[in-house]
């Protein structure tokens, strides 16, 4: 392919989108971290811009929790894995037979887990 090459300046903003903050807001939003940065987006509600994890801990907390910033990697959270249930004992040729016959000893039938043979 070809290389990219710009069409020319960026246009620039309307006067009623462009704003102007105080000095102060300026320099702190200068000096503010990728984590900070990540906490006022969450503040801000711009929950696009970040991991849910990331979004919930700066939601929950008063204080800046995310390390991680806002061009970090997504990483999956971790869980604990939940084991396999043992397999279901139940004969299937004998229930649906105990069924078909209406016994009325037969009360609940649970084919989940069946292992199949």
């Amino acid at each position: 392919g070809k290389p990219f090459v710009p069409k020319g300046p960026a246009p620039e903003l309307p006067r009623e989108e462009q704003v102007t903050l105080e000095p102060e807001l300026e320099e702190a939003l200068a000096n503010a971290t990728d984590a900070e940065m990540c906490d006022i987006a969450a503040i801000l509600g711009m929950y696009t811009l970040m991991s849910n994890k990331q979004y919930y801990d700066a939601i929950c907390s008063g204080n800046i929790s995310n390390t991680e910033g806002i061009n970090s990697v997504v990483q999956p959270d971790r869980y604990r894995p939940v084991p396999d249930e043992p397999p279901n004992p139940t004969d299937v040729a004998e229930t649906l037979q105990r069924l078909q016959d209406n016994d009325p000893a037969l009360q609940d039938v649970n084919l989940n887990n069946i292992k199949v043979t």
